[in-house]
Parts: structure tokens; sequence; C-alpha cells
């Protein structure tokens, strides 16, 4: 049985009641409050208040106001909003010590994965300040009609809504806001409800810089009711969404049937696969493999959950998976040697245990190792690294997203011809992953899989100046790089009659 202790939330520079609108900290109009809670131990840590339809209505406005009459978009150069983000990042990074503990506290990660997290979340926003003042258009000289000179000019798209998932709230917070915020929008953020204590001390870092105007940077709290009432606010030029398809669905139908249509961005789930072929070293590829997987718990969206290993090598490499499995450390979050952490909820703990039921009675899959709930003797929402094995390619667990520490091992394949056909038949489309020395291999395998991120003899890892999204269900836009800096912008066509 594994020891999870407690850990005591840091004092927190804000009132976690209130939240951040138009540059000052209000509570909620409806009074209404929500718990946030500490997964490894079940326990409340702290109360935040629920936005109301208002507040978000409020929060619009004020963004709204910001962008069409404020500094920020009228009278700020794009050197100054670079310095604006320059001295954000350095205000997290000074503050990052009390950021990582909350993060871990609220959401369960390893502390040491946490830290990682906020290497990645400086790292973008000095990233993305270095294209605020790069934005740039193009002169097209006179095609058609010598007194007719044309060029375009890029503009940013306006008032941003965000819609944040609970995995990753401080790092996906920088994804996307960061970009927008260089390319001159304005923000409404709404994180997951489960995880919102770093958007809070964020949007308290942004405050204290002095250098953001009113409106600029605005965060609702709350559910499904508040996203709706972001989503549906005609005030909003763009929705950004990370989280589920079937929610990812309704965004895109909301923000369609609005009085005004508006751009969508959205980042949905997976399916990811890999692949190892027979010219590898397994015992390195099973813990790139079962790193791909469990990490932060399997709540990855591009986890490698759908794993297909050579025939040649099978037998030989599900020991060294099991192993590698199973030497993950489970515990208390905040201790430097734990790798692995609780679900975030017990909603999540309950949907994972019925997908491990699913694989060993509906789908008459093989356990390798974990498969059960893993004893603590506290509160929390902990499954043991589960691992099937010999799982038909259509069976429930190896095609459904279950988001949490479960890998299907396919059954074994003989063609990599075979596995690219079955593949390109999937829903999802966001990662995949290939283990293999042939580099005829990689070319076939990376030129014809449909899906954004394709790692090759590694998994996971991702640049702020590399682009990430994916394919068909797994949604559409991009998050990273200059794509994602450019999403944030409209382009403009300007037709100068020099005779005039």
């Amino acid at each position: 049985m594994a020891t999870i202790n407690a850990t005591a939330l840091p004092q927190l520079p804000f009132d976690a009641d209130l939240t951040y609108i138009n540059g000052r900290w209000v509570g909620s109009s409806s009074g209404k409050t929500c718990n946030v809670e500490n997964p490894a131990v079940g326990a409340v840590i702290a109360t935040v208040c629920e936005s109301s339809a208002s507040d978000v209505d409020a929060a619009v406005q004020a963004a709204h106001a910001a962008f069409y009459e404020g500094p920020w978009v009228n009278e700020y150069s794009g050197a100054q909003r670079r310095d604006a983000l320059l001295a954000l990042a350095s205000a997290i990074e000074q503050h990052r010590k009390d950021l990582e503990l909350i993060e871990s506290i609220n959401t369960g990660k390893p502390i040491a994965d946490v830290r990682a997290e906020l290497d990645d979340t400086i790292d973008l926003f000095r990233h993305f300040a270095g294209y605020a003042d790069k934005v740039e258009g193009r002169h097209i000289a006179a095609q058609t009609n010598a007194q007719l000179e044309g060029y375009t000019v890029k503009v940013p798209v306006g008032v941003v809504g965000f819609i944040n998932a609970f995995n990753y709230p401080l790092c996906l917070l920088a994804w996307k806001v960061a970009p927008a915020l260089a390319a001159g929008c304005t923000v409404v953020f709404k994180p997951g409800p489960q995880t919102p204590l770093t958007t809070q001390y964020f949007a308290y870092l942004l405050h204290e810089t002095g250098l953001f105007p009113e409106g600029v940077f605005n965060v609702v709290l709350g559910g499904v009711e508040v996203g709706q009432a972001l989503v549906d606010h005609d005030l909003v030029d763009k929705v950004g969404f990370t989280g589920s398809v079937a929610t990812g669905k309704h965004v895109i139908r909301s923000t369609a049937s609005t009085a005004r249509v508006r751009a969508t961005s959205v980042e949905l789930g997976g399916k990811s696969p890999g692949v190892v072929m027979p010219d590898v070293d397994l015992d390195r590829v099973a813990q790139l493999v079962v790193g791909g997987c469990m990490s932060n718990a399997g709540m990855n969206c591009n986890a490698l959950t759908r794993l297909w290993v050579h025939r040649s090598v099978y037998d030989a490499f599900l020991p060294r998976l099991k192993a590698a499995a199973e030497a993950l450390v489970l515990g208390t979050p905040q201790d430097e040697r734990t790798q692995m952490g609780p679900l975030i909820d017990r909603r999540q703990y309950e949907r994972v245990l019925e997908y491990i039921r699913i694989g060993r009675e509906d789908d008459r899959a093989s356990v390798l190792t974990g498969g059960q709930a893993l004893e603590t003797g506290v509160p929390g929402y902990w499954v043991q690294p589960t691992i099937f094995s010999n799982v038909a390619p259509s069976a429930r667990v190896a095609t459904e997203e279950i988001f949490g520490p479960v890998l299907s091992v396919l059954e074994p394949f003989d063609s990599l011809d075979e596995v690219i056909r079955v593949e390109r038949m999937s829903e999802f489309g966001l990662a995949a992953g290939i283990f293999t020395r042939n580099h005829s291999d990689v070319a076939k395998f990376t030129r014809r899989m449909r899906c954004g991120t394709i790692w090759v003899n590694n998994y996971n890892a991702l640049y702020s100046y590399l682009p990430f999204g994916g394919f068909r269900n797994s949604g559409f836009g991009r998050e990273l790089g200059y794509e994602s800096f450019d999403g944030y912008l409209a382009t403009k066509a300007i037709i100068d009659d020099v005779s005039f």
C-alpha cells in the first residue's frame, strides 16, 4: 500500500473566493461558490467563487472595451506588448516555487513534472513576446492596373474567450494566452473548474506588473454554464477550447448558431498509437512507451495509449514493458521521488475503473499489470498503471479515449503498411510515435499518418516553436509555434489608387 501525505497549500496573495475582471478582484454576483480539492487525498483545499452569466458578460464587456477603446491595441506598440509579456514571464519566474507547490497540490502532479511545466510556461511567454513586435503584412505590386497598389496588414482578431482543460492548468494557459496577448487581443479565460488556483495566481502577477491595462485579461470561474455563457456571447470574436470531443463539437455548434459567427480553435481528444519495430533497443523503448502513456497519470490528450508491437519481438517486449510500468513510483506528489500521481477527481477515477472493467470483461483483454485501484489509506483518486495485452484493434479500450493510466498493447503485427492502413481509419489524429532505426520506415510512417504530431524514437517532447494540433476529431487550429500566433491575427487587404 502506498503512503500518501497531505501537503498544506501555501499562503495565497489573493482571495481565492474572488475572480479578476476589468483589473479588479470581484466576487460572483450570484454568491455561489465551489470547492477545490487535493486529488491525492480527496480533501478540500480552497473555496472559489462560481461566476454567473452576468459575471461573464461583465468580463466580456471589459475585454471588448479594452480592445476597441483602450491603449493595449490602440496605443501600445508591439515593443510595449513585448516588454509587458517579458515582465510577466519574470514575475512568474520569481514566484515559481509557490506556483509549483500550488499546481502540484491542486492537480496531484509529481512536483518534478510541475517544475518542468513551469520552465515551459516561462519559456512560452518569452517566446511569444518575441513575436509581438514582428507583425508583418505584404506589399503586392500592381498586377493588372498600374495605378493600384495593394498591401496587406495583420490585425488582432479581437476578444478571445478561452475554455481550458484541467490537466495542465498553467502551462495550457500559457499556450493560449501568451500568443493571444502578443498579437494584441484581449482575453476572457475560464480555467477547468477542478484546477483554478494557478490561473488566479497568474492574474495576480499580471496585475502586479502594472503593464496590462484594465480589461486586457479577465478570469471567470465555474463549469458548463459559465463556459456556455462565454461561448454564446456575441462580443467574443474567437473561441479557443481544449477538452473532450463531445464538448468541443458542442462549442463548434454554439459558435456557429449565435448572431455572429466567430473563429474557433479546438484541441480535442486522442487515441495516439505507437509502433515498436523489431530493430530497436527493447529496454529503452519500454521506458519511453511507459512514459508516453503514464505521464500525468495518463491524463494527456496525446498520451500513447494504443501500442503496436512487431510479432518478432512481441513476446520479448511485453515483460520489459511490464517491468517498466511496475517500477513507476506512486506516492505523495510533493515527494521528489514520485513519478505518477492520482487522477483529478472522483468522476475521472470511476470512469477509468469502468474502462478497466470493460477491457477485462467486455473486450476480454489480458491484464499484463495493474488493473485495480491503488490502496493508499486515504480517500484520493489513485489507480494502478494498467497494461492490457493482446487487445483487438477494434476493442473499446483500444479505440475510446480513457484519459487515465491505461495502455492497450494490440495484437502483434507483421507489416507497417497494415498498421498505417488501420490507423488512418481512426476517428482521431492528434499524435503518433514510431520506434525504429529504419529511415525508410520513418519516412513512410511520418508521410502517410494523418495526425498533427509524430514522434520518432521519443515521445511527448513539445516545444514553444513547434505547432501542436490535430486532424479529424482531434480538432483544428494549432497551438504553439508561429502558427498559433498567426491564429490570433486577421488579414486586411488595402487597395490604394496612387493616381488620385
